[in-house]
């Protein structure tokens, strides 16, 4: 057998093991494919020489068949009948979990109901039979989906092969209409409750203006919530209570058509009740609140829902393109003054934009509110990145100096420079610099509607700017090797190797956050200046549930490449830091380029370069299950209640060391630690062994021994580095060790052009790791440097590093025991 038949037989049978084992069942990644397919099967619909024509009257056809259908029916009846239908419903101190879109749906429902009710106002409606609604909801999800497939068409239709932004605008309209709380509302609904009413004079010009704040309209419109859900319990035991008694007196025999109808009467007011049942009174929410009456009637006034004179048509237009009118004002009243909520998803969105809107009236209340935001935000990212990064150096709400001409660029004098300019925050932890922004301003309305030239205005404003801004910075301290700061001087930092960007929004832009690749190519940002940008809360979050600095910034390291986002697709950011604890989020590299980054590797492999080839993108549904019950489980935090685990990265032998060199504030122990976790976890089994492995087999001589790897995973140079382990022998002075291993280490580095490298040094008679070197020099070699590496080994002995995702280690390793110099 040839050797290409060879290789054909062992790569077929890897993919039947790799095919053998079930598939864990997705229900998001179902829901997806689903819908993806009902997407597919109207395709055929706008087919044709005028698709934009085809899809319009499709979709005006079926939305004149929904009308058509729900116009027998009482508004508000029929949306509660909807609620207990789309809604996800568990029992007390359990977390629905669904991967339905169901608030977008009912949403819909309710606003087509009321429209076409309105247009009916003078007629009274239709009596209906028992289960009817019920039977109409039952099937009426196929025809809102279809209507909103649809409008999808449309759009994609109408799309302009040649406007970059048009994906982007598509992104923006598509979360508008199927996404909500794309964080969690509690978090949320604290920071909007600082906000507003965090500042005395923001908080009394709301009072002044509306008679309430924005405590009191939270206040009323989770009560709301609150009510109807003890309206469906009630009317669930009354259920429960009429059945037993019914099915009691049938048992004795003395059954009668009076239970049999209260029988049927309490079922039939469990789940189609009238409208009187299905809402709530005014008065109820004060005495549940504690609010006053009129304090009460101002909030419901200012957040009720008024589609003016809009027909069914018209709020199903707005809505599939991403105007909903639920968005700010949330709250049914019914003539009778009755209220009702659809649901409560949209309350944290509600009060901050309805409020918003009214300070923007007042222009000094609005400065003092747009201060009182950027001031919240940057004093909230510089807490959390404190509580992740220990130990860093922090700079916030500085001023520094850069170039303010060509010819001062060129002098590149920083004593000389006269441009002064803002920074956020500089964090500086060892060789580790983290420069980000701040951006407190918001998407507006016409944004979030897909109006492209709006869309770009307000994205420009927040990421591009942002972006520029930090990566100036970074620019300065690559070519300068440091910052003049006001009142601070010229500040040192030509020890970074690393420099991170980033961009923190107040907002909650996931949609538009994870997708990188598609802000590159609408000129929004520069492939060679992409900072991590991320909302508030998910930063929150994300520094939350990592266990160790290190993690985090090798997600940085990760999520900061350009590939990633073309690779990896997710609606959330946090989709995307959750699949990096399961699998890495690891995108394989041209290893031609990272050939050429290492010259000293050998020619890629056939299987590397097949690797490379055969990579695909991936389209990741939520991941979010596990994180929403351990997130809600800390939210109830019940006493006796089954602990319910936090999401964690997948466990690694080398956590004893990661802890240990930061426990021991080693230099550049949080670099060394994330490239230590960056590895594969084959790889990561033989460094955990290293160190004992030389221990245990010490030299006949008495001599020390050594192993040295060089970590090449990158196309990227200045992302290389050299990992040496080597033991003390007893007859050696731990000093002349020391001194000797670091000259060894930076001749190595400097002879096989990596810029960072440690040395793991261990006790032979205790077996103690006793000293930790770390080496960050990167200028020219001196005489003695030189002539040190004259006796070092040639770097073409050293074979390719194993990269991250590598599922096996390779035939031959790299990774040489030999004796210490």
């Amino acid at each position: 057998m040839s050797s290409r038949s060879k290789r054909r037989v062992t790569r077929n049978k890897r993919k039947r093991r790799a095919g053998s084992a079930t598939p864990a069942f997705d229900p998001h990644a179902q829901v997806m494919a689903e819908s993806f397919a009902a997407l597919v099967e109207l395709v055929p619909t706008v087919a044709g020489d005028d698709p934009v024509a085809k899809a319009d009257a499709a979709f005006d056809d079926a939305v004149q068949e929904l009308v058509a259908k729900l116009r027998r029916f009482d508004a508000i009846r029929l949306i509660e009948v909807a609620r207990l239908a789309f809604l996800p419903l568990a029992p007390a101190g359990q977390m629905p979990v669904t991967p339905e879109a169901g608030a977008a749906y009912l949403e819909l429902l309710a606003l087509v109901a009321l429209a076409a009710q309105d247009e009916t106002a003078t007629a009274d409606a239709p009596e209906v039979e028992f289960q009817q609604m019920s039977h109409f909801v039952s099937e009426v999800k196929d025809d809102l989906g279809k209507i909103l497939h649809l409008a999808q068409l449309r759009s994609l239709a109408a799309v302009d092969p040649a406007d970059k932004l048009a994906l982007m605008s598509l992104l923006v309209r598509g979360a508008e209409v199927w996404m909500r709380n794309m964080s969690y509302s509690e978090m949320v609904e604290k920071t909007n409750l600082v906000l507003l009413d965090g500042d005395p004079s923001v908080r009394a010009a709301l009072n002044d203006q509306l008679g309430f704040d924005a405590t009191d309209a939270l206040a009323v419109l989770d009560a709301c919530h609150h009510l109807q859900h003890a309206g469906l319990n009630d009317r669930l035991n009354a259920m429960g209570g009429a059945m037993q008694i019914a099915m009691a007196a049938t048992h004795k025999g003395r059954g009668d058509d009076r239970l049999k109808e209260r029988a049927r009467s309490s079922l039939m007011s469990l789940f189609e009740p009238g409208a009187e049942q299905a809402t709530v009174a005014v008065d109820d929410i004060a005495a549940h609140t504690g609010i006053a009456v009129e304090r009460v009637r101002a909030v419901v006034e200012r957040f009720r829902l008024d589609l003016g004179t809009d027909g069914p048509a018209d709020v199903i237009d707005a809505f599939t393109t991403g105007k909903n009118p639920m968005r700010t004002r949330p709250l049914i009243v019914s003539d009778s003054g009755r209220l009702m909520l659809p649901h409560h998803a949209l309350n944290v969105f509600a009060v901050r934009e309805n409020l918003e809107e009214q300070l923007k009236t007042s222009q000094p209340v609005w400065a003092q509110y747009a201060k009182h935001r950027g001031d919240l935000l940057e004093l909230r990212t510089r807490d959390a990145l404190g509580r992740v990064l220990p130990g860093a150096r922090f700079r916030d709400a500085f001023e520094y100096y850069l170039p303010a001409n060509d010819q001062e660029t060129e002098a590149a004098e920083p004593a000389k420079y006269t441009k002064r300019v803002e920074g956020d925050h500089l964090v500086v932890l060892d060789d580790v610099a983290i420069i980000v922004e701040d951006k407190a301003v918001a998407l507006s309305a016409l944004s979030r509607g897909g109006k492209r030239t709006r869309l770009r205005t307000d994205l420009t404003g927040i990421i591009t700017k942002a972006a520029e801004q930090s990566g100036r910075m970074r620019d300065a301290i690559q070519r300068d090797g440091g910052l003049r700061i006001e009142n601070e001087g010229w500040v040192d930092l030509s020890h970074v190797r690393e420099i991170h960007t980033v961009v923190v929004s107040l907002d909650d832009l996931s949609t538009v956050l994870t997708a990188t690749a598609e802000m590159v190519k609408a000129g929004l940002l520069d492939p060679d200046n992409i900072p991590w940008t991320v909302s508030l809360h998910d930063l929150e979050l994300i520094i939350e549930l990592v266990a160790r600095p290190a993690e985090f910034l090798l997600y940085l390291r990760r999520r900061r490449n350009p590939d990633v986002t073309v690779m990896f697709r997710a609606p959330d950011e946090l989709d995307l830091f959750l699949y990096f604890f399961e699998a890495g989020l690891w995108v394989e590299p041209d290893p031609a380029q990272v050939r050429v980054a290492f010259p000293f590797l050998s020619e890629p492999t056939t299987a590397e370069l097949r690797r490379y080839r055969e990579q695909q993108p991936v389209y990741l549904s939520s991941r979010t299950d596990a994180l929403d019950r351990w997130f809600y489980a800390k939210q109830c935090d019940d006493e006796g209640s089954e602990p319910v685990p936090k999401p964690a990265m997948v466990p690694t032998p080398l956590v004893p060391l990661i802890d240990e060199l930061q426990s021991r504030q080693v230099t550049g122990w949080l670099s060394i630690g994330a490239t230590l976790l960056s590895i594969a976890e084959a790889v990561q089994h033989q460094f955990a062994r290293h160190g004992e492995q030389l221990l245990n087999h010490p030299d006949p001589n008495g001599r020390g021994r050594s192993m040295t790897v060089p970590i090449t995973q990158d196309i990227d140079a200045a992302e290389g580095w050299l990992f040496v382990w080597a033991t003390c022998p007893a007859g050696q002075a731990p000093d002349d060790a020391e001194k000797s291993l670091r000259g060894y280490l930076r001749a190595k580095k400097h002879q096989l052009g990596l810029p960072r490298g440690v040395v793991f040094l261990y006790d032979e008679p205790t077996h103690d790791l006793v000293e930790v070197l770390y080496d960050g020099h990167i200028g020219p070699p001196d005489a003695a440097l030189t002539a040190s590496m004259q006796s070092l080994r040639p770097a073409t002995d050293f074979q390719r590093a194993i990269h991250p995702n590598a599922k096996r280690p390779p035939r031959r390793t790299k990774s040489t025991p030999k004796r210490k110099p």
